[in-house]
């Protein structure tokens, strides 16, 4: 689960406005699990782009979807998988590739 092009620099720019200390912090929070990167992305993209990055738990599946707000029209991109940390990936990965297009 990385971002990459302009949503990653974007990111760290983001992120480092946000932290403390600036000491290594990319190292720092590469080293963090999914799970808490994750939360970081999801409050990134909703702080700083008109992504926002849904997961719902249904029975025995994942849901994640990953809704844009554009001229008051909801678009959305949304898939079931098996596992939470599947479904955290692959919203992500939505999330990055859209941000990247704009």
């Amino acid at each position: 689960m990385e971002l990459t092009g302009k949503c990653k620099k974007d990111f760290f720019k983001w992120f480092q406005s946000k932290s403390q200390t600036h000491y290594r912090l990319k190292e720092w929070f590469e080293d963090l699990d999914n799970s808490m990167q994750y939360g970081v992305y999801v409050d990134f993209f909703d702080e700083k782009s008109n992504l926002g990055i849904i997961q719902n738990v249904t029975e025995k599946m994942f849901y994640w979807k990953v809704k844009i707000l554009k001229d008051s029209k909801i678009k959305g991109y949304s898939d079931f998988e098996e596992t939470r940390p599947e479904a955290r990936t692959e919203a992500i990965k939505k999330a990055n590739e859209i941000y990247n297009q704009k």
